[in-house]
C-alpha cells in the first residue's frame, strides 16, 4: 500500500472508531439514567424493593443495555487494532496482512505486540518480517530483564482482562444474553459462561474500555518513536518513559473489574439524585414562603 493508502483506511477505521464511541456512550447514558429513574409516584424506582414491579422491569432492561453495551466495548477493542495497523510508519505491508488474516480478535492482540516490541528494539530478523522465529523471553541477555518483563506484563493483560470480554462478546451476539452455552454450535448449557455474562456490567465494561486505550497507546509508543525524538527525555521513549503511569491506570482498572459492586456504584447514583431532588423541592418551598 502507497503511504497515501495506509492513511486513507486510517482514517476509515477511526471513523468507525468515532461512530462506535457514540453508540457506547449513549448506551452508558442511558444505563446510569435508569439508575435515577422514577416512576409515577415520584419515587426512585432503584430504592423500591427487589421485587416491585417497576423496579423488575427497569432491571430487566439495565441488563438488556449493559449486554449491548459490552459488545460495543468489544467492537471498539477489534476496530481499534484495525486502526492500529495504519499507523503512520508503522508496519510494512507483510506485517500489515499477516496481522490481518488472523482469526481470532485475541491473537490480532498479541501478534500486534509482539511484532511492533520487536520493531521498536530492532529485533525483526531479515528473513522473517512477522517475527515467528523470534522469542522475546530469551533476549533477556540483550535488552534486560526490565523491558522483556514489561512486554510480558502487556501480554498477560491481554489474556487475563480483554480475553474473557472477546469471548463474551460472541455470547451476547448470539443472543445468549441470561443463559449462556458451550461453543461451538450452542448445543449444551454453560454455568461458568453463563455467570461470566452475568457479571458484566457497566463498572467492568467501561474498566475494560478504558484497558483497551491505554494499552492500545502504549503499543503505539512502543512502535512509532525513537529515543532521539523524544522531547521530555532524550535517553528514553514514551514507552519506557510512561509506561508505569499506564500501568498505575490500567491495574487500578483491573481492581475495579476484580471488586466491582455494582450495587454501591447504583445506590451513588440514586443517592445524588435523591439528594437533588430534596434540594429542589427545599428551594421551591423557600421561594414560594417568601
Amino acid at each position: 500500500m502507497t503511504e497515501q493508502e495506509v492513511e486513507q483506511y486510517f482514517q476509515y477505521h477511526n471513523a468507525n472508531i468515532k461512530s462506535l464511541k457514540i453508540g457506547y456512550d449513549e448506551i452508558r447514558s442511558q444505563i446510569k439514567a435508569l439508575y435515577k429513574k422514577s416512576n409515577p409516584s415520584g419515587d426512585l424506582i432503584y430504592n423500591l424493593p427487589n421485587t416491585n414491579i417497576d423496579r423488575i422491569c427497569t432491571h430487566e432492561t439495565e441488563v438488556a443495555l449493559s449486554r449491548i453495551l459490552s459488545g460495543i466495548q468489544v467492537s471498539w477493542a477489534e476496530e481499534s487494532i484495525k486502526r492500529l495497523l495504519y499507523e503512520n510508519q508503522l508496519l510494512t505491508d507483510i506485517q500489515r496482512n499477516y496481522l490481518l488474516e488472523r482469526p481470532a480478535l485475541d491473537q490480532r492482540w498479541y501478534k500486534t505486540l509482539k511484532i511492533v516490541f520487536c520493531i521498536a528494539y530492532d529485533l525483526v530478523p531479515a528473513t522473517d518480517e512477522i517475527c515467528e522465529t523470534v522469542n522475546i523471553n530469551h533476549e533477556r541477555n540483550n535488552l534486560g530483564n526490565e523491558l522483556v518483563d514489561q512486554y510480558l506484563e502487556l501480554k498477560g493483560i491481554i489474556t487475563n482482562h480483554l480475553v474473557t470480554n472477546f469471548s463474551i462478546r460472541n455470547k451476547v451476539q448470539h443472543g445468549e444474553w441470561l443463559f449462556a452455552f458451550k461453543p461451538k454450535y450452542s448445543k449444551e448449557y454453560s454455568e461458568d459462561i453463563t455467570d461470566k455474562v452475568l457479571n458484566e456490567n457497566i463498572i467492568t465494561t467501561t474498566s475494560r474500555y478504558t484497558i483497551v486505550n491505554a494499552l492500545y497507546q502504549m503499543i503505539v509508543d512502543l512502535g512509532r518513536f525513537r529515543s532521539d525524538s523524544f522531547a521530555l527525555d532524550s535517553i528514553t521513549t514514551p514507552f519506557e518513559y510512561f509506561y508505569t503511569n499506564y500501568l498505575r491506570k490500567i491495574k487500578f482498572e483491573v481492581d475495579k473489574i476484580q471488586n466491582t459492586d455494582l450495587e454501591a456504584f447504583i445506590q451513588e447514583l440514586v443517592g445524588r439524585e435523591q439528594r437533588g431532588i430534596q434540594y429542589k423541592r427545599h428551594i421551591n418551598t423557600t421561594h414560594n414562603n417568601s
